[in-house]
């Protein structure tokens, strides 16, 4: 059976090997055992914390393949971006300028270094290993993240982004760091995305350019790129906007890629689940069964799975009895489903 779970310390290994199909490309991902172990232990103590207002707590979620007890994916959360140190972005913004002597008027657009997503939680770190894309279980994944916020409401603020990868060519390139982060870094653009990613943001504020870049003076290949997600970020980009995120204008520092965002609860998910109470049984093939992810109520040991349900009065629920098991609830319990 197919299960998303919090990740414990012992997770180690099989993270690790996560990261090492992800890489390169996903740099909150790093195949670094030490940065990986820093991870774990952080989202296990965020866990262990009686949380009642977002603050540095990260939150770390695995896929799970029970019948080979292998981990077949990852999913995070950042319950507040900026706690720790400073989250930049671009902001996009149009600027009109007119000459009543030259009767010309212009307009073009700038990136303006932002902390906007400051005080956001972050939807983050989402790997499913290639054999196991199939099925909807990159949905499943995706959607686990928001049925642990909707569970634990109080843990997270009002509103939640996420950043795409962004448009690099068939050699690993990207035309956005080329034109502007390469002139202050002197380094390659993955070498900087993944030192941000294992020692945080401070090299940003002390190197970026704090004025505005003026976007038209930017090479075209760069400029083109600016908004883009990369290829096989799109599905993702698509799952996301299903959700209710959307781009206000804001791109990220390294790749220009989009960074998304929409209030918690907004997210589609979150609105349509419902808490019910485990009521009964029921057998796989029952009639008036319905296909659900079902998550159940404890942050120690919060599980989500999919299987058959069999909706009852709207405050009760009948479940099979595999899919209790998977999720380590009985008779009496409290769970929060979303029918598929």
């Amino acid at each position: 059976m197919i299960i998303v779970r919090t990740a414990r310390e012992s997770d180690l290994d099989g993270v690790f090997e996560l990261a090492r199909q992800a890489y390169p490309g996903m740099t909150t991902l790093p195949p670094d055992r030490e940065v990986l172990t820093a991870k774990l232990r952080a989202a296990v103590q965020s866990l262990e914390k009686p949380v009642t207002q977002a603050a540095d707590e990260t939150y770390f979620l695995v896929m799970e393949d029970t019948d080979t007890q292998s981990l077949i994916g990852t999913a995070a959360i950042i319950s507040s971006l900026g706690s720790e140190d400073e989250f930049y972005s671009y902001k996009l913004n149009k600027v009109t300028q007119s000459c009543k002597e030259l009767d010309k008027k212009v307009s073009f657009e700038t990136l303006n270094l932002s902390n906007h997503f400051e005080g956001f939680a972050e939807v983050a770190t989402l790997f499913l290993s290639r054999d196991y894309r199939e099925h909807g279980n990159g949905k499943m994944l995706a959607k686990s993240r928001y049925l642990f916020m909707a569970q634990f409401r109080k843990r997270f603020p009002e509103s939640v982004m996420a950043d795409l990868r962004g448009y690099f060519d068939e050699y690993g390139r990207s035309a956005f760091w080329d034109a502007v982060g390469r002139h202050f870094f002197e380094m390659g653009f993955a070498e900087a995305d993944l030192y941000g990613a294992t020692h945080g943001n401070q090299f940003i504020a002390d190197l970026m350019p704090k004025h505005p870049i003026y976007v038209n003076m930017l090479p075209e290949s760069a400029q083109a790129v600016i908004g883009r997600p990369n290829v096989k970020g799109k599905p993702a980009l698509e799952m996301l906007k299903q959700e209710g995120f959307q781009w206000n204008g804001h791109v990220d520092i390294f790749d220009a890629a989009p960074s998304v965002d929409t209030r918690i609860d907004d997210i589609t998910t979150i609105r349509e689940s419902m808490v019910a109470e485990i009521a009964g049984e029921c057998n796989s093939g029952d009639a008036g069964n319905r296909l659900a992810l079902v998550a159940n109520d404890d942050i120690h040991s919060f599980a989500v799975s999919r299987g058959e349900i069999q909706p009852g009065d709207g405050s009760s629920v009948s479940l099979c009895p595999e899919l209790m098991a998977a999720l380590n609830t009985g008779m009496g319990d409290s769970i929060r489903y979303v029918l598929l």
